[in-house]
């Protein structure tokens, strides 16, 4: 997996997860936050949401995208998630794997920021960004 060098447009889409991260958090129920760019340079954030039932949560990948969509476009290029504790940390989320193929099935070639760090969970990691391509995270897709 090659983890490429960011640029000025993927650090102010970071930026832009970590204030929705602040913005939007809500102890102790919404602690992810992500942004996402458009090929177009649209960007839109949102934070997960926790429902009393847990299938029923919505991860803040999935909001994002819920809202780039709701705006009329399609055209993923980028995307970030932070996770925020009750201290107001910030740290790189990997996707999950339910948001992995739905991030994937708007573009294969999708950027996801990401630590560079073995361990995203360590304090600091955050510093460390770089980006890989969703289809280094999802190798090999289900065939239908």
């Amino acid at each position: 997996m090659v983890c490429v060098e960011l640029t000025d447009q993927d650090r102010a889409l970071l930026r832009t997860a970590i204030q929705a991260a602040d913005r939007l958090y809500l102890d102790p129920i919404q602690d992810v936050a992500a942004a996402v760019r458009t090929t177009s340079g649209e960007v839109f954030s949102a934070i997960c949401f926790d429902t009393d039932e847990s299938w029923a949560n919505t991860c803040g990948e999935v909001a994002a995208l819920a809202c780039m969509v709701a705006a009329g476009h399609r055209d993923l290029d980028t995307i970030v998630a932070v996770w925020r504790d009750r201290q107001g940390q910030h740290f790189l989320l990997p996707p999950c794997g339910r948001c992995r193929a739905v991030i994937r099935s708007f573009n294969r070639q999708t950027w996801v920021i990401v630590t560079s760090k073995p361990n995203h969970w360590e304090v600091g990691s955050i510093d460390y960004p770089c980006k890989v391509r969703i289809s280094d995270l999802v190798p090999m897709p289900c065939k239908s």
